[in-house]
């Protein structure tokens, strides 16, 4: 959403954030310079909270309201609806339709997003793709030299890595059981996995069951992720549920080939040319892929560099906020012609 409105507000537009109150992206949303108006939201579907944003939204007379998350959704759709504002949701992942029902238009994160919907009755006609995007960064070889000081690794060491929440439906589990494979044929491998979750004590148990101890680094929740990028040669990603992934376009952003889990909406974000699918909870297929592009550095180069072409030509928040403001302006159309 931050990248989103920091590209609209660049292009000249008028960003105002609505937020529940008890959050802390509330307050985030201000000191970002946005204009922001804060309220409770206590259940899923709160009259009160609807009529407070109705009648902030008949006050401030934006052009659309747009909607993120199931919650957001059916409250600020409904809101929108009794201010006479038109009003889209986007849907992140594989949802219900249920909480999406009061938006005018919907958008899909993936064409697996928009299956999902269709799949439970919502017309094609109402949703529109939309990849995630991110802010691009300029990577150099300078910057893979920093990264591998940041991790205090040498150079040509040879490293993967794995941004995720630590949970069941990240398939880590099947990362550690592929690097256990990997380290058969590249005995100095690292593995470094950034993120923290509820299955933290049980992958750690896991990696140590395995001899893994000194093959993998637990770095916790990070906020210089895109520091650390550059110094991976490769980004496994086990998911078995996944709208999107818009942490495969960072990496991809940062030159560095994926190896992933061909499941939900990653086919289309890793291509042939920028990484390797393999089938879902296959440790052998991930290790096989993986070890192939650490043993094969022109082939490692080369799908690292299309992984960079692809996320600027795809998954750029520039990219995302110029399709979203023709979703925007197809709405608005379709509202002119039915008066």
């Amino acid at each position: 959403m931050l990248h989103l409105a920091d590209d609209l507000r660049a292009r000249g537009h008028y960003v105002s954030f609505l937020s529940v109150k008890e959050r802390g992206f509330a307050d985030y949303t201000q000191t970002r310079g946005f204009d922001s108006h804060f309220l409770r939201v206590r259940t899923k579907v709160d009259p009160y909270s609807i009529a407070k944003m109705a009648n902030l939204m008949r006050r401030l007379k934006p052009d659309v309201v747009h909607c993120h998350l199931s919650t957001s959704a059916v409250n600020g759709a409904i809101a929108a609806r009794l201010a006479g504002i038109p009003s889209l949701s986007t849907v992140h992942g594989m949802s219900g339709k249920l909480s999406f029902l009061p938006s005018e238009h919907l958008i899909a994160v993936s064409s697996k997003v928009r299956d999902h919907l269709v799949g439970q009755g919502v017309s094609e006609a109402k949703i529109s793709i939309v990849f995630n995007g991110i802010p691009l960064r300029c990577y150099d070889s300078d910057s893979r030299i920093a990264a591998r000081a940041l991790l205090d690794l040498a150079p040509d060491r040879p490293v993967i890595g794995t941004t995720a929440r630590l949970t069941p439906m990240k398939g880590l589990v099947h990362a550690l059981y592929a690097l256990a494979r990997i380290r058969e044929e590249v005995p100095d491998v690292v593995y470094i996995v950034m993120g923290d979750g509820e299955q933290k004590e049980e992958l750690h148990e896991l990696a140590h069951k395995l001899g893994l101890k000194k093959h993998v680094r637990w770095m916790g929740y990070r906020h210089d992720v895109q520091d650390l990028l550059p110094g991976l040669d490769v980004f496994m990603f086990p998911s078995l549920r996944e709208a999107m992934g818009i942490s495969i376009v960072e990496a991809m952003s940062a030159h560095v080939p994926v190896v992933a889990a061909a499941i939900g909406g990653i086919p289309e974000v890793v291509d042939k040319e920028s990484g390797v699918l393999v089938p879902p909870s296959d440790p052998v297929g991930l290790a096989d892929a993986t070890v192939r592009l650490l043993k094969d550095k022109q082939l490692k180069s080369r799908m690292g560099t299309a992984a960079y072409d692809r996320a600027v030509s795809e998954f750029s928040s520039s990219r995302m906020g110029e399709r979203t403001l023709a979703v925007y302006f197809g709405l608005l159309n379709h509202r002119n012609r039915l008066r």
